[in-house]
């Protein structure tokens, strides 16, 4: 799945700190709606693209625990 890129932003940086600083607006900026989903895009593609395993095994499993005959 390629992802659209288009809309990020390019800068430029004279070290490592500014760049965190730069890092740490960016997502203070952001609503934590936003985090929580960024955050869950990259659990996705850390899955699939490094584990190799389906999405579909993240989804909150469902197990039966008790079982009863009438």
């Amino acid at each position: 799945m390629k992802k659209d890129r288009s809309q990020w932003v390019i800068r430029k940086f004279q070290n490592h700190d500014d760049i965190r600083k730069q890092q740490i607006r960016d997502w203070q900026a952001v609503s934590d709606a936003e985090r929580r989903t960024a955050a869950w895009e990259m659990v996705v593609e850390y899955w699939t693209e490094h584990l190799k395993r389906d999405p579909d095994e993240l989804r909150l499993q469902r197990t039966v625990t008790n079982l009863r005959r009438a």
